[in-house]
C-alpha cells in the first residue's frame, strides 16, 4: 500500500483530546490578554490619578508651575455655586488660577475621595467629592469632575469644574472642619 492510498484518519478520542486542548489554549490565551488589558487600565488609571496628585501638591506648595505643569494649553477651570440661592458659573483661566496658587500665603489643600475614574483611549474622567481648605480652615466642599486627554508626555488636564458649597458638606474620611 502506498502512501498515497493509505487513509489518515483520526479516531473519535483523539479528536476529542485534540479540540479540548484546543479549546483549553484559547481560553487561557484569552484570559492573559484580558489581564493585560485589565494590567494596562490600571497603568492608565494610576497615571491619571498621579496627575490630580502633582495639582494638588502644587495647591499645597504655593508652587504655580507645578499647577500649570498639569494642564493642556487653554484649559478650562469652571466652577458653579449659589450667589444668594441664584446659581452662578465662573470660568477661570489657568494662568490665573495658577498665579492664585503662587500668591497664597496659606498652603491649598483640597483632600479628595472615592474618585470615579473612566479612561477611554485618550480620554479620561474622573469625578471625585472633595474638601478644600486654606492652611487649617475648611472654606467649602463639592465635587470636582476633571476630563483628562492623553498627550504625547502623558496624561493632562484639558478642564476641571467644581460645584461649591459651605453647607451640608460631606467631609474627608479621615478629616474634619477645622481638624
Amino acid at each position: 500500500m502506498s502512501l498515497a492510498s493509505r487513509s489518515t484518519r483520526t479516531s473519535p478520542s483523539t479528536l476529542t483530546a485534540t479540540a479540548r486542548a484546543l479549546v483549553g489554549g484559547l481560553v487561557g490565551l484569552a484570559g492573559l490578554l484580558a489581564a493585560g488589558g485589565a494590567s494596562a487600565q490600571q497603568d492608565d488609571r494610576d497615571a491619571v490619578l498621579a496627575v490630580l496628585d502633582r495639582l494638588f501638591d502644587g495647591m499645597r506648595t504655593n508652587d504655580g508651575d507645578m499647577v500649570r505643569s498639569v494642564f493642556v494649553e487653554g484649559a478650562t477651570l469652571i466652577s458653579t455655586e449659589n450667589d444668594e440661592g441664584d446659581p452662578m458659573t465662573r470660568l477661570i483661566p489657568t494662568d490665573r488660577f495658577a498665579a492664585a496658587v503662587d500668591q497664597a500665603t496659606v498652603p491649598w489643600d483640597e483632600p479628595i475621595w472615592e474618585p470615579m475614574v473612566h479612561i477611554r483611549d485618550h480620554l479620561a474622567t474622573v469625578w471625585a467629592k472633595y474638601a478644600f481648605y486654606a492652611g487649617e480652615d475648611f472654606v467649602h466642599c463639592g465635587v470636582d469632575t476633571f476630563i483628562l486627554a492623553r498627550q504625547a508626555d502623558g496624561w493632562k488636564i484639558a478642564s476641571l469644574a467644581d460645584t461649591r458649597q459651605t453647607e451640608d458638606c460631606e467631609m474627608p474620611p479621615d478629616r474634619e472642619p477645622g481638624a
